[in-house]
């Protein structure tokens, strides 16, 4: 039972680390844009608008890339719970759980994602409409 203690620990790990990084990303995300838009009030600058709705797209893309992994690695733990301890052998190659709900695409318009930057670029659309 070791084995499998072991493996699970270790993929619980990967998957602490990347719901931390999704987090970190959408503080960044905030801060960033909010930098950029904040810059672009002055109207010399206003071309910064542009960089922040490129930013915004670019962190959405980096935590679409996150959330499929996070749910591969979920699909990974609910696998090996399911094995038996002498079929455990540490693998951590997510090919034989990826499938069509773990798509690229449904991470990059799941719910949560999409509500997030839905609503970081609506504001950044806001911005740029009462600054103009």
């Amino acid at each position: 039972m070791d084995k499998k203690r072991t493996h699970l620990a270790m993929i619980r790990k990967i998957i602490n680390r990347m719901v931390a990084g999704s987090f970190l990303l959408k503080a960044w995300a905030i801060a960033i844009v909010s930098a950029l838009l904040a810059v672009a009030t002055n109207v010399e600058h206003a071309r910064f608008a542009w960089l922040a709705l490129f930013m915004a797209i670019a962190f959405w893309v980096l935590d679409a890339h996150f959330s499929r992994q996070l749910g591969l690695f979920r699909r990974i733990y609910e696998r090996v719970q399911g094995l038996p301890e002498s079929e455990v052998d540490f693998s951590m190659d997510t090919a034989p759980v990826d499938g069509e709900a773990t798509s690229f695409g449904s991470a990059l318009f799941s719910r949560s994602l999409g509500a997030f930057y839905g609503i970081v670029l609506g504001s950044i659309g806001v911005a740029r409409w009462l600054l103009r």
